[in-house]
C-alpha cells in the first residue's frame, strides 16, 4: 500500500482516486488484485489454447522443482507449430500453460495431472505426438513411467529424453572417472572461492599491485554445479588469467599478515605449478568448447532432431581428433603453456614399488613407468573414451526418433531411389496412420521433382515453399509430416527457463502466495509477448461486469 501512495505522488488520476472521499471503493484489496490477475492470465491461455487446438499437433514438456517452501511445483509447456497463410510463415511455439502443485510423485500420479490439465483446458490428448522429460525413471521408464502410460493412451506420442540434460550427464560421467579430475575441479573452485570470499584478495587479482589500473575484463567464474558443459566459461577465465592468478597468489603467499591466507595461498599456488594440472586444463578446455555450443544451440526453441544430431556429430568428431591427435593439440598446447607461464614440464615421478620377484618369475610389465605416458592412459584417454562412448549410447533414443524422418529431408528426399523412398513411406505411415494416408507415397514422388531446382535444405523451407505455392491441398500428407517433424521436442529447457521465473516470483518475501495467483503472475510474465495483445478495455469491462449490482435484462 505504501508503494501505491507514493505512486500517486506522481500520478494525478491515482492521487485522485486515493482522495476522493465520496468513493469508498478503492478496489486495492487482495482479492481485487487476484481477479485482475486471473482475468488477464486467463485471457492470455485461452489465446494460448486456440492456437494449440487449431493446430494439428502437438508435444507435451515438463519439468518439477521444488520452490522457497519445498512445494514440488509442476511446469507444463506445450510445443506446436502456428502456420501463417496470409503472411506465409512458419512459427514453433513453446507455450507456457502454468505451475501446477504436485504431492504424490510417482507416474500415475504424474499421467493424472497431464490428462487433468488438457481436460481443463479442452485440449484433445489425442493430438499429442510427442512428449519432453528428463531421464529419472519416474518420467522415462519404459514398463510403467509417465512416458509408456501416455504412449499406452496415445501409440504416435513418441518420447525424446532431453537432449540438454543427456549432455549434462555425458559430461558428469567424464569427471567422475578419476580422482585426478575430480580434484582438478575441486582445485579451480578453491581458486575461486578463495579469492571470491575476500574483497582485498579480489581487488589484488583484478587490480594487482597497482590499484589506479584499470579492472581486467575477464574475472574468474564459479563452477556451475549442475550445468556441466557450462564450466567451458569458467576454465577460460582461468585459462586467460593464469599469470595474473599466480601472481596474486605468490604475492599473499609473502606478504599476507594472516597465517591461513598464506597457506592457502602457497598450497593453491603448488597445485596450479604442475604440469599435470595445465595438461588437464587444456584437456577440458577443448573437450567443453564444442559442447558447450551444442549445449547453447540444442536450447533454442527453434531447433530441430536433425539440427540436434548433426551438432552432437560435429562434437563428436572434434573430440575423436583430440584423442587421435593428442600429442599434437593437447601435449603440444600443454608444454608451451608451461614454458610460458614458467611451470617445469616434468611429471611428478613416483617411486616404484615392486614386489618380490622369486627365482625363475617372469618380470612384470613395467612399460607405464614413463610419467607422462602413464598420465596419457590412466587419467586423459579415460576421459576421452567415456565421453565419446557416452555420447553415442545416451543420444542412441534420439537417433532412433529421428531416422523415422530421414527420408523427408529434402537433401535425402531428392537422392532416394523410388523404391527406397516407397519403403520409408510405407514405414511412417505404419507409425502415423491418423495423420497422413496412403496416398503418401504419391505426393513424396511427385514433390521431389520439383525441389531439385529449388535447392531447398530443410523441412521448414519445404513447409514454406508448399505454402507459398499455395500446394497445402496438393501435398496435405507431406505437410502433415513436417509438422509431426517439428512439433517434436529436444529439451525441456523452456520448462527450466520458467523456474528462473518461479524464484523471483515466489521468493522469501512472497512465500505465502497462493497457487493460483503464482501460476497466473508466471503466465503473465513468461507470455509477456502475448500479454501485450491484449485489449485492456475488454478485460476491464468483463472485470466491471462481474462487479456491477444493477444488472441490465435485454428485452
Amino acid at each position: 500500500m505504501r508503494s501505491v501512495h507514493l505512486l500517486a505522488e506522481y500520478d494525478p488520476i491515482l492521487n485522485q482516486l486515493l482522495n476522493d472521499e465520496k468513493k469508498k471503493v478503492k478496489y486495492f484489496s487482495w482479492k481485487v488484485q487476484n481477479e485482475v490477475i486471473e482475468l488477464l492470465a486467463t485471457n492470455i491461455r485461452n489465446h494460448i489454447c486456440d492456437e494449440i487446438r487449431n493446430s494439428q499437433c502437438f508435444s507435451i514438456i515438463m519439468d518439477s522443482t521444488q520452490d522457497i517452501v519445498k512445494l514440488d511445483q509442476v511446469s507444463v509447456v506445450i510445443r506446436y507449430v502456428v502456420l501463417n497463410y496470409e503472411d506465409l510463415d512458419i512459427s514453433i511455439k513453446e507455450s507456457f500453460l502454468g505451475f501446477f502443485k504436485i504431492d504424490k510423485h510417482g507416474a500415475q500420479d504424474y499421467e493424472e495431472l497431464i490428462t487433468e490439465i488438457l481436460l481443463m483446458f479442452k485440449i484433445d490428448i489425442n493430438k499429442c505426438r510427442g512428449q519432453g522429460y528428463d531421464g529419472a525413471s519416474v518420467m522415462s521408464g519404459v514398463y510403467s513411467g509417465v512416458q509408456k502410460r501416455i504412449k499406452d493412451k496415445v501409440p504416435n506420442a513418441s518420447y525424446v529424453h532431453c537432449c540438454a540434460h543427456n549432455l549434462n550427464l555425458v559430461i558428469s560421467d567424464a569427471a567422475k572417472c578419476s580422482p585426478k579430475v575430480a580434484s582438478f575441479f575441486d582445485t579451480i573452485q578453491a581458486i575461486y572461492n578463495f579469492f571470491s570470499g575476500s574483497a582485498p584478495r579480489w581487488a589484488i587479482l583484478a587490480f594487482g599491485d597497482d590499484q589506479s589500473k584499470k579492472i581486467k575484463t575477464k574475472v574468474l567464474k564459479k563452477l556451475c554445479p549442475t550445468r556441466w558443459e557450462s564450466r567451458h566459461e569458467s576454465l577460460h577465465a582461468l585459462k586467460s588469467r593464469f599469470i595474473d592468478v599466480l601472481k596474486a597468489l605468490t604475492n599473499m603467499s609473502l606478504t599476507s599478515t594472516k597465517k591461513e591466507e598464506r597457506n592457502t595461498s602457497l598450497s593453491l599456488k603448488k597445485k596450479l605449478e604442475s604440469v599435470e594440472f595445465v595438461l588437464l586444463l587444456c584437456l577440458w578446455e577443448h573437450i567443453l568448447r564444442p559442447l558447450h555450443i551444442v549445449s547453447k544451440t540444442l536450447q533454442n526453441p527453434h531447433t530441430n532432431l536433425h539440427s540436434a544430431c548433426k551438432n552432437l556429430k560435429n562434437a563428436t568428431e572434434v573430440i575423436q581428433n583430440l584423442r587421435n591427435n593428442y600429442e599434437i593439440t593437447i601435449l603440444s598446447e600443454c608444454k608451451h603453456l608451461c614454458v610460458k607461464w614458467g611451470i617445469s614440464t616434468n611429471f611428478y615421478v613416483k617411486r616404484q614399488i615392486f614386489a618380490i620377484r622369486h627365482f625363475d618369475e617372469v618380470d612384470g610389465d613395467r612399460r607405464l613407468s614413463v610419467s607422462d605416458e602413464n598420465f596419457r592412459v590412466k587419467i586423459i584417454l579415460p576421459v576421452i573414451d567415456i565421453v565419446l562412448f557416452q555420447l553415442n549410447l545416451r543420444f542412441e533414443g534420439l537417433r532412433k526418433v529421428t531416422e523415422n524422418f530421414d527420408f523427408l529431408f529434402p537433401t535425402s528426399l531428392i537422392v532416394l531411389s523410388d523404391n527406397e523412398l516407397a519403403k520409408a513411406s510405407m514405414d511412417f505411415y505404419q507409425l502415423y496412420q491418423s495423420d497422413i494416408s496412403s496416398d503418401f507415397t504419391r505426393q513424396l514422388l511427385c514433390i521431389r521433382d520439383q525441389l531439385i531446382p529449388q535447392k531447398i535444405k530443410s523441412i521448414k523451407e519445404l513447409i514454406l515453399y508448399i505454402i507459398k505455392n499455395n500446394l497445402c491441398t496438393t501435398f496435405f500428407d507431406v505437410l502433415s509430416a513436417c509438422i509431426i517433424y517439428l512439433t517434436l521436442p529436444v529439451t525441456v529447457a523452456s520448462a527450466e527457463r520458467s523456474f528462473s521465473k518461479l524464484k523471483l516470483i515466489k521468493n522469501y518475501l512472497r512465500n505465502n502466495m497462493g497457487q493460483d495467483r503464482l501460476s497466473n503472475i508466471a503466465v503473465l510474465n513468461i507470455e509477456k509477448d502475448v500479454a501485450a495483445k491484449i485489449k485492456l478495455d475488454d478485460v476491464i469491462n468483463t472485470f466491471a461486469n462481474s462487479k456491477a449490482r444493477k444488472v441490465n435484462f435485454l428485452k
